[in-house]
């Protein structure tokens, strides 16, 4: 091998896969990225962006500390990747509202509100209908009330991967576009992968291959328990004032971006690997929006997109070295939160290949043996 490098085939084009080979090359190894379609089309490439750590599937527990540290970790790896690539990845700090229109919901936002008002990061808080009125005047009547946060963080998901990549690229990472079939193995070891057309070797693989990491799991004889979640977005052209804050609402959220749209969604979808957009969830879509802000009845629809998030079985990352292999390595899992847990997943992949104590938190909790039977 080239220079007596380690070789390192990172599966997968998207955040995580970029984000880890990017990491791996500035310790030293040579990497190769191996990705079946192109770099950031599926889910890293049509995310919402926005860095939501505290609500979501394992926060506060287990993963509220991994969740804020997430968040840090984007603040000062955008400076960094910028620095590398030219490419502004659009990190930044917005207002972001969580709306209660139910009894109910009111009460659990409170409730939430106890232990998230403690994480000294964020400026949390309650506003009553008046407050939110002031903040948006055409906010729905029938809100009660939500939960604020002046200092949440946002980064454009797209570009994002995009500057992962190219400084990936600068530091040598090496990018096939291939579909892999198979690994290499013997008695443990990963030798490399199988491809259509030809084969690689390599000193050790990451399956980050999202969705599909599960198709990995006739490879290596272990149940990745990870299957596509999808989601579908609307983008929306509206000749009013950008929205002043990102409002969410049960499992939906509406928020103007740079683009000069506001991007609203999402579904929650378990169709298999079905990309296509559909007139249902358009339609689901901009009811559950008019429901918030109704003066969006009249807005044109510019863009619908579908992507398929990873979303494990109990709805957190996996990140681990593979039960039963000396070299293969699981990185997987980020659902909703991909983007968010992007740069904990990688930080921890790469700590866990050096076998090195990590700084990212409750790490293990996202081993795989967490699941009955592995």
């Amino acid at each position: 091998m080239t220079n007596n490098l380690q070789h390192a085939l990172v599966i997968g084009g998207g955040i995580v896969g970029n984000l880890t080979a990017y990491l791996l090359a500035t310790r030293g190894f040579k990497v190769t990225v191996i990705e079946a379609d192109s770099l950031g089309s599926h889910a890293s490439g049509f995310a919402f962006g926005e860095l939501g750590d505290l609500e979501g599937a394992g926060i506060p527990d287990p993963l509220l500390n991994f969740s804020v540290w997430c968040n840090k970790r984007h603040e000062s790896l955008s400076t960094e990747l910028y620095e590398v690539s030219g490419i502004d990845n659009e990190f930044t700090t917005v207002q972001r509202v969580t709306l209660a229109f139910t009894s109910e919901e009111e009460t659990r936002l409170k409730d939430h509100l106890k232990w998230q008002t403690q994480v000294e990061e964020y400026d949390t808080y309650w506003m009553n209908p008046d407050e939110l009125t002031a903040l948006e005047p055409r906010i729905s009547s029938r809100c009660l009330g939500g939960a604020y946060i002046s200092n949440a963080k946002a980064v454009e998901p797209y570009r994002c991967t995009l500057a992962a990549a190219q400084s990936a690229q600068k530091l040598g990472v090496e990018t096939l576009l291939r579909k892999v079939t198979n690994l290499l193995g013997r008695g443990g070891t990963c030798e490399g992968v199988e491809f259509f057309g030809g084969r690689i070797q390599s000193d050790l693989v990451v399956l980050a291959m999202g969705p599909w990491t599960k198709l990995a799991s006739e490879w290596c004889g272990i149940d990745i328990p990870v299957t596509p979640l999808k989601g579908q977005m609307l983008r929306l052209k509206t000749n009013g004032e950008p929205l002043k804050a990102s409002f969410h609402y049960g499992s939906s959220y509406a928020a103007s971006k740079s683009d000069g749209l506001i991007w609203a969604g999402t579904t929650e979808e378990t169709v298999g690997f079905d990309e296509t957009t559909t007139v249902e969830a358009r339609d689901g879509i901009m009811a559950d929006l008019l429901q918030s802000l109704p003066f969006l009845e009249d807005a044109e629809l510019n863009q619908q997109t579908a992507c398929l998030r990873p979303w494990s079985s109990d709805g957190i990352p996996i990140v681990c070295k593979a039960p039963g292999w000396d070299n293969l390595y699981i990185c997987t899992g980020g659902g909703r939160k991909g983007i968010l847990w992007s740069t904990g997943m990688a930080e921890g992949i790469v700590d866990i290949i050096l076998n090195r104590n990590s700084v990212v938190p409750s790490l293990e909790e996202l081993h795989i043996s967490r699941f009955r039977g592995i």
